[in-house]
């Protein structure tokens, strides 16, 4: 009896030590620094680089609610998307860059689109346009050698592009999987096509057409800021699209100052988001 209680307790022991030297996960770190009650001796073991704890779950307005989802991983990085919902329905999405230091996950970055708050403007003084405003833009424009656009079409794919670039990751993730068919058919044509187009917005296939236009993607693109391996979809021109990539190995590597998330949405195709800095 007393052989088998001492077993019993060496066991139990072995376990306890065990569960308590594996490291957390990058979602579970994400989950404890925003956490309304968030302990600042957790933060502070599990942060480094730019990160300085801040901000963290005792910094969010109450109205806000976040949601947490890995996105990307491999051995030593991790990206964790933070989506921040308020109350009235506003969505906000960052990326919380995680790096793998003294066998423990730690936090560096927390990134945000650089662009987003023009894209809004534009988005926003667009949506003000009346028909009646829209027809006299039109006018003038017909007379400009660089219109912002030339047709009511040209404006309503824009608009709906913006709209689109603004989206939560989620709204992005649902367009992709609304129109899958069309985009492979895209695909299909870009890889039957030089991969070194030559025009003034450079685009390997033209997706201004009845067929492609519900894509809302601008131009298909190889190389650039992302890898040259990659077929790059983007919407209005850069920093939020669509990739594919034939093998993991192709992928770009993930930065907050450069390529800051990759998504997949599967058979090789991934939902991204660049930081651009002017």
């Amino acid at each position: 009896m007393i052989k088998r209680l001492s077993a019993y307790i060496l066991i139990t022991c072995l376990l306890c030590i065990s569960c308590s030297g594996q490291a957390l996960r990058p979602l579970d770190v994400a989950k404890e620094i925003f956490k309304p009650g968030a302990s600042e001796e957790f933060i502070a073991k599990h942060i480094t680089g730019d990160y300085n704890g801040h901000p963290n779950g005792k910094d969010l307005p109450s109205e806000i609610t976040p949601y947490l989802l890995i996105c990307h991983q491999t051995g030593k990085k991790a990206v964790v998307t933070m989506t921040l919902v308020d109350d009235k329905g506003g969505v906000t999405d960052k990326y919380l860059h995680f790096i793998k230091e003294d066998s423990r996950w730690k936090l560096y970055a927390v990134a945000t689109p650089t662009l987003a708050r023009m894209h809004r403007r534009m988005k926003d003084e667009m949506e003000a346009i009346t028909p009646a405003q829209l027809d006299s833009l039109l006018a003038i424009y017909q007379h400009q050698e660089n219109p912002p656009y030339k047709s009511k079409e040209e404006f309503s794919f824009i608009l709906n592009s913006l709209r689109l670039k603004l989206a939560p990751d989620d709204s992005l993730v649902a367009h992709f999987q609304r129109h899958k068919a069309t985009f492979n058919q895209l695909l299909k044509e870009a890889n039957s096509t030089s991969k070194s187009p030559e025009t003034e917005t450079p685009t390997l296939v033209n997706t201004r057409t009845a067929a492609y236009s519900p894509l809302l993607i601008s131009n298909v693109t190889t190389g650039g800021f992302l890898p040259a391996e990659c077929i790059d979809f983007h919407i209005l021109n850069d920093q939020v699209g669509y990739l594919y990539a034939s093998k993991k190995k192709y992928l770009p590597e993930l930065r907050p100052d450069k390529v800051m998330m990759l998504r997949s949405l599967g058979n090789g195709w991934y939902l991204y988001k660049v930081n651009i800095y002017l």
